[in-house]
C-alpha cells in the first residue's frame, strides 16, 4: 500500500525536489503565531491575577443588556460606598436589563470590573497557553519528519551512474538533461528544482529488478504521478502506477538518482544509449 511522501499534495502532480523553502517558512509562521498566542495568554493571566489579588465581587444592576459589538453597562456600589456605573470587560451571554448579576472589580480601578465566574477565567488563558506551544512544536514536528523523509537532492555525476550501471546485462539509458544545461555550464545550486535531472537514468519496466541489483541495500522508492509513492523493496514488483524510481544511499540522506521506468528503448538520438 502506497504512502504519502511529504512534499507530496493533493491532485496529480510529483513531490517538488526542494520542500523545505516552505517547509522553513511555515515553521517561522507557526513560531510566530506561537509567540501571539502566548503573549495574549500571559496578558488573560495578568489579568487574573490582578483580580485574585484586588477583585472584590459585589452584586449589580444590570443598566444596559449591550449587543454583539457593546458591553453591557452595570451598577453597583463599592465596598467603599462609592456608587459605580460601568462597562464590563468581557461580554459572555447578554443579560436581561434590570437583572441582578455577581460582578468582580478592580479595587484599584472601580471602573473595572468583570462578571464574577471564578475558574472558567482561568481555562481560556490556559488552553491558549497549550494551543501557542503545540503549534511551533507541531510545526517543527512536521518540518523534521519532512527533512528526514524527504532532504533535497545531490545528484550523481553522470560518471558515476554509468560506472554503477556498468555491470549490468539489462539494457539503460542516460534521462534528458536540464534545458539549458551543459558540461561547461556553471554548477546549478544544490538544491535547485532541476538537480533531480542531472543523474537521471532509463530504463525498461520489464528489466526493473535490475535496479536493486546494482544499487543494493539503497533506500529505494517508487514515485507515480498521483499523490501516493511507496517504497520500493527487493523482490517487490512496481506497478504500473510508478514510473519513476528515486534512490538514495539510506534513509534521510540526499536523494541521489531518479530512474524512469519506461515500457520500450527511446531513440538512441535522442538519450545517448548506454
Amino acid at each position: 500500500m502506497g504512502i504519502r511522501l511529504p512534499g507530496l499534495g493533493a491532485g496529480r502532480r510529483r513531490p517538488e525536489p526542494v520542500p523545505f523553502r516552505l517547509g522553513v517558512d511555515v515553521v517561522w509562521k507557526a513560531f510566530a503565531a506561537g509567540v501571539v498566542l502566548l503573549a495574549l495568554a500571559a496578558y488573560w493571566f495578568h489579568w487574573n491575577v490582578t483580580y485574585a489579588e484586588d477583585g472584590t465581587a459585589v452584586t449589580a444592576e444590570v443598566l444596559d443588556a449591550g449587543g454583539p459589538k457593546e458591553r453591557p453597562t452595570v451598577r453597583f456600589v463599592t465596598r467603599n460606598g462609592v456608587p459605580t456605573v460601568t462597562q464590563l470587560t468581557d461580554y459572555g451571554d447578554y443579560p436581561s436589563v434590570g437583572e441582578i448579576i455577581t460582578v468582580e472589580y478592580d479595587e484599584r480601578d472601580p471602573g473595572r470590573a468583570r462578571r464574577y465566574e471564578g475558574s472558567w477565567y482561568w481555562a481560556y488563558p490556559a488552553g491558549v497557553t497549550v494551543i501557542g506551544l503545540a503549534v511551533p512544536v507541531t510545526a517543527v514536528w512536521i518540518f523534521c519528519r519532512r527533512r528526514r523523509e524527504f532532504p533535497g537532492w545531490e545528484p550523481l555525476a553522470m560518471a558515476d551512474v554509468t560506472e554503477i550501471f556498468s555491470s549490468l546485462s539489462a539494457p539503460w539509458w542516460a534521462g534528458p538533461r536540464s534545458a539549458g544545461s551543459s558540461e561547461g555550464s556553471v554548477k546549478q545550486k544544490r538544491n535547485d528544482s532541476r538537480d533531480c535531472q542531472k543523474a537521471h537514468a532509463l530504463m525498461l519496466r520489464r528489466d526493473q529488478q535490475e535496479i536493486h541489483r546494482a544499487l543494493p541495500g539503497w533506500d529505494l522508492w517508487g514515485v507515480g504521478a498521483g499523490p501516493s509513492v511507496e517504497r520500493w523493496r527487493a523482490g517487490q514488483r512496481l506497478s504500473m502506477a510508478y514510473d519513476e524510481v528515486w534512490c538514495r544511499r539510506r534513509r534521510g540522506e540526499t536523494w541521489r538518482l531518479k530512474i524512469s521506468l519506461v515500457e520500450s528503448a527511446p531513440p538512441t538520438e535522442a538519450t545517448g544509449r548506454q
